[in-house]
């Protein structure tokens, strides 16, 4: 509790690139695998014209009226609400009292050009004070995933880009540092400078050796990681 006036809200979101979104301009029958699969309530509604602006929060609970009637003249715009933005750099108390008074559970982050950096829930910033939040959906640990052994490389490990840091220090006995960047990917692209033809290039940290197996012009989604 003590710690959270100092903790900003960048700290805490959850960033874009792991954000489960739609657009304005999607069918609602269109969108009901991502709804199923996912198992979230919320979802950001992303402009189609303006492709990094949130234009709307979904809520699932607002479809079941419609799935049950008709739908042919209900659209994601007309079902969608008012999103609330924060900036990056807001203190997370402040955040948490706003989300509380206004009723609202889930808050858009955005950086300081109005750019959308991702999302803040009202269970993210009570889990930075009481600890993880298990519900019905949580099976397993959501961390479990982001490191598996590399079946096709003896010693290698397959390593999301959006692992946290601390968590690669934790299960693979590293020690990078967590103080400029929070994720492997953002590390890797710390240290190569460049977002561009990314995908097969090598790098080598510390005593670790780090292969991008998966990415695009923008990001990082996927790499090999093994003591070298």
């Amino acid at each position: 509790v003590l710690d959270l006036p100092a903790t900003q809200i960048r700290e805490i979101m959850t960033p874009r690139p792991a954000l489960v979104s739609l657009f304005d301009d999607d069918e609602l029958l269109d969108i009901l695998p991502t709804l199923i699969q996912s198992a979230h309530s919320r979802f950001p509604v992303f402009s189609e014209s303006e492709q990094d602006t949130v234009v709307g929060i979904l809520l699932a609970k607002d479809l079941l009226p419609v799935l049950v009637g008709k739908h042919d003249s209900v659209s994601i715009k007309t079902l969608m609400r008012q999103p609330v933005y924060v900036p990056e750099t807001a203190r997370s108390d402040q955040v948490l009292r706003m989300l509380k008074h206004t009723q609202i559970h889930i808050a858009v982050v955005i950086d300081e050009y109005g750019t959308t950096s991702g999302i803040v829930t009202l269970e993210d910033l009570l889990e930075e004070i009481v600890g993880e939040i298990g519900d019905e959906h949580d099976i397993h640990d959501p961390l479990a995933e982001y490191i598996i052994p590399d079946h096709e490389v003896s010693g290698a490990w397959q390593v999301q880009a959006l692992t946290p840091i601390e968590h690669f220090n934790d299960v693979l006995n590293a020690d990078f540092s967590a103080e400029e960047v929070e994720t492997i990917g953002g590390l890797l692209l710390q240290e190569i400078g460049l977002v561009s033809d990314l995908e097969g290039q090598i790098v080598e940290l510390d005593d670790w050796l780090f292969k991008i197996i998966k990415a695009d012009a923008r990001s990082i989604s996927l790499i090999r990681a093994v003591r070298a």
